[in-house]
């Protein structure tokens, strides 16, 4: 009886290290050759958080300026979870539209990359002459999810089918050290907005060799725009602007008409995100929990009381109220900030005072159809809560028939 007792105690042993030697080697599997054999020893929420670390996707970075803040990125990378680094762009001048890409497209290293779960970035600041620095940690779940969801399929223009994705993360500078990440491709997400921090430590010589810092960074301020040299000269630089862009409300998007039934949409909002129904969901235009940037055009399908289908294009606020089809766009860029700057205190001038908002397209009585060449327009914009209700004067709708 005894040895037996002592055969179970081994073959107990054994099995336990076994065991123990398979977890090591699900590990390792994971560290090292992403294999995630642990998979077989965990339940799916630990697989799902494994998945999020090891698996791969196509993406690459850019970098933007804004012509009212140009800087140049010294240094940066999105760090992974097994401590390899994603290269952002470095060394260009940057002084595009925010949010719009300067860097263009560079890729480096590896086609497919591991979901970042930190950005470490340093740049330096030419209308402010300072340096910036920050590191940050990212929702990598969250972007995780973004890459990973299935969008569809579409149809380009030469006929050819391709999948519907997300591919890019843009990295956008403001001044006093605002940096916000974006995730594009099929439409446009903002990820989060970070504050970084000045750093003094930076030799002018490790950057530039011009060493007469002053010198160089004067070159660059006496080409920048008049109003950025005046903010210069006063001391008055800030990033009020590009965070007030940033800001969202909790309100749902509709129209006055309970017979219609909107089914499709596709959304242009101030902080630069593109939403649609195809890479968000009908609900959002109900969703008041998220909350939702000031947007500055829609495209809302329609199908009305009779099914049939209408495409209504839709301005929610224009410069002089024409739209750009009637006048080119904004180029001056203070005319085009005081021109966002009108909508957006609009906005929160409605959301100070009142709860429990629609943002709804009141379409007139009689709804005349436009020609593509002749537009009509056939209602206004309107922001209302269950005690007030305001027009956005300068919005335009036009109504066609669904292609």
């Amino acid at each position: 009886m005894k040895i037996n007792f002592l055969n179970k105690i081994y073959i107990l042993i054994a099995v336990t290290l076994f065991v123990l030697m398979l977890f090591k080697m699900g590990y390792n599997a994971w560290e090292e050759k992403e294999k995630p054999l642990l998979y077989y020893f965990s339940n799916k929420e630990k697989q799902k958080e494994m998945l999020i670390k090891i698996e791969k996707f196509e993406w690459f970075a850019e970098t933007s300026g804004d012509e009212s803040c140009p800087v140049e990125v010294i240094s940066g990378s999105f760090i992974l979870s097994d401590k390899t680094e994603g290269w952002i762009p470095s060394g260009q001048y940057l002084n595009d539209s925010w949010g719009s890409s300067s860097s263009g497209t560079m890729v480096v290293g590896d086609d497919k990359k591991k979901v970042p779960e930190r950005m470490k970035i340093t740049w330096f600041s030419y209308a402010e002459n300072k340096f910036f620095s920050g590191d940050f940690e990212l929702p990598q779940k969250e972007i995780y999810d973004i890459f990973k969801k299935d969008y569809g399929n579409s149809i380009g223009m030469d006929g050819v089918e391709y999948k519907n994705e997300y591919n890019t993360l843009t990295i956008a500078f403001a001044p006093q050290g605002i940096v916000t990440l974006w995730i594009g491709g099929f439409g446009n997400k903002e990820i989060g907005t970070y504050q970084a921090n000045e750093i003094f430590d930076i030799e002018w010589s490790s950057f530039s060799k011009n060493l007469d810092r002053n010198e160089v960074v004067k070159n660059y301020q006496k080409d920048m725009l008049p109003f950025v040299q005046e903010e210069i000269a006063t001391n008055k630089i800030s990033n009020t602007y590009f965070k007030n862009r940033l800001k969202r409300y909790n309100y749902k998007i509709g129209t006055n008409r309970s017979d219609f039934k909107i089914y499709n949409y596709d959304i242009f909002f101030m902080n630069n995100e593109v939403i649609s129904n195809a890479n968000t969901g009908i609900e959002f235009l109900n969703d008041t929990v998220v909350g939702k940037a000031v947007p500055i055009s829609m495209v809302i399908f329609i199908e009305d009381q009779f099914s049939r289908q209408l495409e209504v294009r839709i301005w929610v606020d224009l410069l002089n109220g024409k739209t750009t089809n009637e006048n080119d766009a904004i180029k001056d860029p203070l005319e085009k900030r005081n021109f966002n700057n009108q909508l957006m205190e609009r906005f929160k001038a409605f959301f100070d005072k009142n709860e429990n908002v629609e943002l709804y397209i009141k379409f007139n009585k009689e709804i005349t159809k436009s020609n593509i060449n002749k537009p009509i327009f056939s209602g206004k914009v309107y922001l209302k809560s269950p005690t007030s209700e305001i027009e956005i004067p300068n919005s335009k709708v036009e109504v066609y028939d669904a292609e």
